[in-house]
């Protein structure tokens, strides 16, 4: 069985910690800068080395020990197709190994190293215990959560004075003075770093709890108006055929009653039946709010078995529409039918805000169409629901940050920023996964990857 982690599921997962949930927390919080970071860390690794043998020929310094750091950093540069391919959780060990040993570890041993070269602390060039400084600092940057990068820290350091017994240099007072006298600067570094991440983490939690809060207590104020408003539709309903076919005698009859217009008439028969599509239209859209908002949003529905088809079909037949202008713009492809074993319900509201997205776009372009349509792969034995719109398009810079909570590239406040962070705390906990590919001006296409259900 799966294990769920909060908002992420999948099969590594089979012994969860919170040490493990604060990495994967951790590396989602970065991973769309991995590859700029790899691509720093491999040029800088050996750029340095030569540098400081320039600037300081009778340092310590290591080439092994730094393209060793650079070759750590490499799978990184590809982190955004390892996500695709559902590597997530290796990349995540991968990232905290090469930050650990690039920044706190790699930086430690070149400070204690040098320090052993000199006799009196004082001599030892401002280069290295700043290095190990700026290393701490980014480190904490990398890592929002304090006790990761408290444990990190501790864990390199430790690494580090191994490292150097191990190679036979002697720890003297002077290379503990240099460790040492540092080290309320990097207490102050790790606490201060700990408070602001907290803080800001915080700042989106309670963001959040606020969203919820509104659209809870608007919810609960307007559901009571529509379930009148249905109600009484319906009571209406009851009578009115009887007195619609009252007003035919009347008018067969040549009573002298006022005629009512034909077209006035036959909208008085569906009219009914429209108020109840609209209230239930409103409902639904308050339920998309609501689940939106929810920061825990597999607690309360249960998971069932399902077929991806009948998925789709009851998305697009409860979404609402704002006329059939909107209905019109979709094409469907259900073919390759598969198996999904999710909360069915949300499953249908992440369709529900992609179709929102796709729609919004596509009106926007005044061009295009929204196709939605099932993919296989038979080597890998998985399957997808594309769904795919030909309007503006994604700008570039804004693609990597789109499934980051409360950002949103809607004008004029359209969208809160939470619907497709949503989608993805969905997809993450099924141990699936949401991707997005875009050209600006041409296309967006968003992919949900189900994993097999293990008892089919």
């Amino acid at each position: 069985m799966l294990l769920r982690l909060e908002n992420w599921k999948g099969p590594l997962l089979e012994s969860p910690s919170i040490a493990w949930e604060s990495i994967v927390r951790n590396y989602r919080y970065a991973h769309h800068h991995a590859p700029t970071l790899a691509m720093f860390a491999i040029v800088c690794e050996p750029f340095y080395y030569f540098l400081w043998r320039y600037l300081e020929p009778g340092c310590y310094e290591t080439l092994t020990l730094r393209l060793i750091g650079a070759l750590l950093c490499v799978p990184l540069l590809f982190a955004e197709q390892a996500t695709r391919r559902r590597l997530e959780p290796f990349l995540a060990v991968i990232f905290v190994v090469a930050a650990t040993y690039c920044l706190p570890f790699l930086f430690c041993l070149l400070l204690l190293e040098n320090a052993s070269l000199v006799p009196d602390s004082s001599d030892i060039s401002i280069i290295w215990p700043m290095q190990y400084t700026i290393s701490l600092v980014l480190l904490v940057l990398l890592f929002p959560s304090g006790g990761l990068a408290t444990l990190l820290f501790v864990l390199a350091s430790l690494g580090a004075w191994v490292t150097f017994w191990a190679s036979g240099a002697e720890t003297t007072s002077e290379v503990t003075r240099v460790f040492w006298h540092l080290m309320p600067v990097y207490i102050f570094i790790l606490a201060a770093g700990t408070v602001f991440n907290v803080k800001r983490e915080v700042i989106d939690q309670e963001k959040l709890r606020a969203m919820a809060q509104v659209t809870g207590n608007m919810a609960h104020e307007l559901r009571t108006p529509l379930l009148a408003m249905k109600a009484l539709a319906q009571g209406i309903g009851i009578y009115l055929p009887t007195l619609i076919r009252a007003y035919d005698l009347a008018i067969a009859k040549d009573l002298g009653i006022e005629p009512i217009r034909k077209r006035q008439l036959e909208r008085l028969r569906t009219s009914l039946r429209e108020i109840e599509v609209e209230t239930d239209h409103s409902n639904v859209i308050i339920d998309r709010l609501l689940i939106n908002t929810t920061e825990r949003p597999f607690d309360d529905h249960p998971f069932a078995d399902f077929s991806a088809q009948q998925c789709v079909i009851e998305a697009i037949r409860r979404y609402p529409f704002a006329g059939g202008h909107e209905r019109d713009l979709i094409t469907v492809d259900l073919d390759r039918n598969f198996m999904i074993h999710a909360p069915p319900v949300l499953m249908v509201h992440v369709l529900f805000n992609l179709l929102k997205n796709s729609i919004y776009y596509v009106e926007k372009a005044g061009k295009g169409d929204v196709t939605v349509k099932f993919v296989a792969n038979a080597r890998m034995r998985t399957h997808a629901i594309v769904i795919e719109d030909t309007g503006t398009g994604i700008q570039p810079q804004n693609l990597r940050r789109i499934f980051e909570r409360f950002f949103s590239t809607s004008e004029n406040n359209q969208g809160a920023g939470i619907g497709l962070s949503f989608c993805k705390a969905v997809m993450d906990g099924l141990g699936g996964s949401i991707t997005c590919e875009s050209k600006y001006g041409y296309y967006t296409r968003f992919t949900l990857r189900f994993p097999r259900p293990r008892h089919v």
